[in-house]
């Protein structure tokens, strides 16, 4: 250990008795010494071999004086003075003897050699003979540490000086201003508060006792910004002229949300940019200032829509008062609107749409417009159209329709007529074809659509159009399947939007309601049919399942010799129905729980009982119980192989439940007479030479497989 040193006292010569060298406490083998220095501490172990007292003085300088022990004694126990610059008095209580102390010494000077004089007395005050002298230099001060400055935005920023000696303080040593500390300038982790941004260094100064030591961070404190992008608003083409107004700092633009690429002339960091983007839509851009560390962001908002390129289409000539106007749409929302004529139109089934049907009141030439709106962006385009009077077609009258299949039923006339789909949201078939006046009409979707009966005269024709409407078979669900018990009732749940009638009606409680009771007596499958608002139709069925009370039999009970197995016989469980066997007092483990013929094992001795459940899920469970009685294991102690047919074998009850098992047999005098590996129950009385044993008391030892091993006498009376 660099710089720390161990003295050993050597002892002057002189006279002492063996009982006072005894009485003298000793070190703990490896003590005292020095084990670490501080710069203004040293810290040494020390332990003694018995209750005692230890003294120590420090000099700061090395000292090497032949101490005696009362004298280290004396300056101990007196305070610091001079060159002595710590003292301590040091206890090893009863109960502490042979453990390793360790004590922190405090003096006043780093990089000092020091001289440390220690000495013990043992409990009624013998000191040792001569005193321990050790050495020790104190380090340097240690070097103060500020922590790590950086950027601030704003006039705050958390200090983070990493305090080496114990209390320190902040001071601001340059910075164009004032400078505040918080909670206090002491604190380590405090957060310094400036009147003014700049660059500050900031001092950390650390004092303890004759240590000083100081270190300097730097800190710049930036103001932040105030983002303003300007307003957006919205372009009829692919380019806007951003208008942010800068604060301080750099500022740039960048698109943050829309689809396509925006590309900034003359570049990004023009407030003022010009903002190309590669496509229509709704686009953010943000204007972004930095300022030193600072950030701040502000969004600006521009819809880009495309111009629409309005085309009305071609006119012509119209016979009758109605024309089917074929304007070619661009984007946005188109608008007809009569331009001139000698009478009113009316465009159907509204101005909006392409081909709309106009009807005008009077014939001549008329001029219709189609506009095309796209939000802020417009363009328009006129068509000329001249109508010439002929006889009008009628097409009938349009309905509602719970299929999809339609009969129209346009009245004959005079020329070639035609059905044709106006508007709807799916294909039409009109068959036997399309020049039938009463032609069934067939969709592939449900919803509105407009048909047109079309009549040519000539060079003139004549449409009308009639609207009929395909409404979707309305959705019914009858509910889930159900089981109840007999005798028992059950509520009924169908869904859908409309009135509802149930079958049979003789099972329900209300035939017209959606959640009427229903109480079968056997398993029934019930039919809801909903009517809608249109007429439509639809059904669903539900099965109530009925089930009877279910029927538990535990089976017979049971008496057993020893032995921990039986077999549980339950009847069989019904279908639909489920068992399950549980322990209702002694001991017991099923094989299969769930199975009504399962083995049962670890059975205790004596009566053990179990209950067979049964349940069907509906109907309240049903259950029966049975017993199992299992003997103790009877071992006979008197055998009488007369041949008369009573006690002639050494016969042990439940023998074969104990699994294979030795008999040894053995005279009054400890003598072997018999024995048999695997014993059934066999053994009449005779040696293993098959010679007759006298009368006697015999002795044994059974060692089965399954339970520990027995032993017992037998008496043999012939």
């Amino acid at each position: 250990m660099t710089g720390f040193n161990k003295i050993l006292a050597i002892a002057t010569p002189a006279l002492f008795s063996l009982i006072e060298i005894n009485a003298q406490p000793v070190w703990v083998n490896g003590t005292p010494v020095v084990i670490s220095t501080g710069p203004l501490s040293i810290t040494l172990n020390y332990g003694l071999d018995r209750q005692g007292t230890v003294y120590i003085i420090v000099f700061n300088y090395n000292n090497t004086s032949a101490l005696s022990s009362s004298y280290v004694r004396t300056r101990a126990s007196s305070k610091p003075l001079g060159s002595v610059v710590a003292t301590s008095v040091l206890q090893v209580k009863k109960g502490s003897e042979g453990i390793v102390f360790q004590s922190v010494l405090t003096v006043k000077d780093p990089q000092q050699v020091h001289s440390i004089y220690i000495v013990a007395a043992d409990a009624k005050g013998r000191l040792q003979a001569v005193p321990v002298r050790l050495t020790a230099t104190t380090l340097a001060c240690p070097r103060a540490d500020a922590g790590t400055g950086g950027d601030a935005c704003g006039r705050s920023f958390v200090l983070n000086a990493v305090p080496v000696m114990g209390q320190g303080r902040w001071s601001k040593v340059t910075g164009p201003g004032n400078a505040s500390f918080s909670p206090s300038a002491t604190s380590p982790g405090a957060t310094v508060n400036v009147t003014l941004y700049g660059t500050y260094t900031f001092m950390w100064t650390e004092t303890a006792g004759s240590c000083t030591s100081s270190a300097t961070v730097t800190v710049s404190f930036y103001q932040p910004p105030v983002a303003n992008a300007g307003q957006g608003g919205s372009e009829c083409d692919l380019n806007f002229y951003l208008n942010a107004i800068p604060s301080r700092g750099t500022g740039r633009w960048s698109m943050t949300s829309g689809t396509g690429t925006a590309l900034f002339a003359p570049d990004a960091a023009n407030p003022g940019a010009t903002v190309s983007v590669s496509g229509s839509g709704t686009k953010v851009f943000t204007w972004t200032e930095i300022n030193g560390s600072c950030i701040s962001s502000a969004n600006v908002t521009v819809n880009f829509y495309q111009q629409p390129v309005a085309n009305a289409g071609s006119g012509g000539n119209s016979c009758g008062l109605l024309l089917n106007l074929s304007a070619i749409p661009s984007i946005g929302t188109g608008t007809w609107t009569l331009v001139s004529g000698p009478g009113n139109a009316v465009f159907r089934p509204d101005t909006h749409i392409p081909n709309a049907v106009v009807s005008v009141t009077a014939f001549g030439t008329y001029t219709f417009r189609w506009t095309e709106v796209n939000n802020t962006c417009s363009g328009s385009s006129t068509v000329t159209v001249n109508f010439f009077e002929q006889v009008a077609a009628n097409a009938g009258n349009g309905g509602n329709e719970c299929d999809r299949d339609f009969m129209l039923n346009a009245p004959p006339g005079q020329g070639t007529g035609t059905w044709s789909k106006i508007s709807g949201p799916g294909n039409a078939v009109f068959s036997p074809g399309a020049n039938h006046y009463n032609a069934k009409v067939t969709v592939v979707q449900s919803g509105d659509y407009d048909f047109a009966w079309t009549i040519v005269n000539s060079t003139c024709s004549s449409t009308d159009i009639i609207r009929v409407t395909f409404h979707e078979i309305p959705s019914v669900s009858a509910g889930d399947d159900l089981e109840l018990c007999r005798g028992m009732t059950a509520q009924l749940h169908a869904t859908g939007t409309g009135s509802f009638v149930w079958s049979p009606s003789s099972l329900v409680s209300n035939q017209f309601i959606a959640n009427p009771v229903a109480s079968p007596q056997s398993a029934t499958l019930f039919t809801v049919t909903l009517t809608d608002q249109w007429g439509c139709k639809n059904s669903d069925k539900v099965r109530v399942e009925v089930r009877d009370n279910p029927h538990a039999d535990a089976g017979p009970d049971q008496e057993l010799d020893f032995t921990s197995e039986a077999l549980l016989e339950a009847s069989l469980p019904e279908t639909n129905e489920t068992g399950e066997w549980f322990v209702m007092s002694g001991n017991g483990v099923f094989v299969n729980k769930g199975k009504h013929d399962t083995e049962v094992g670890e059975l205790m001795i004596g009566r053990n009982s179990f209950i067979w459940n049964v349940t069907n899920g509906v109907c309240p469970d049903a259950s029966d119980t049975v017993s199992i009685f299992v003997k103790e294991l009877l071992i006979p102690s008197l055998m009488t192989p007369n041949h008369d047919g009573k006690n002639d074998f050494f016969i042990i009850p439940g023998l074969s439940n104990l699994g294979k098992t030795e008999l040894i047999i053995f005279n009054r005098w400890g003598a072997r007479v018999y024995s048999d590996l695997n014993y059934n129950n066999n053994w009449d009385g005779k040696d293993d030479n098959g010679r007759v044993l006298p009368s006697d008391t015999y002795y044994f030892i059974l060692k089965p497989e399954k339970i520990n091993t027995i032993k017992g006498y037998i008496v043999i009376k012939r």
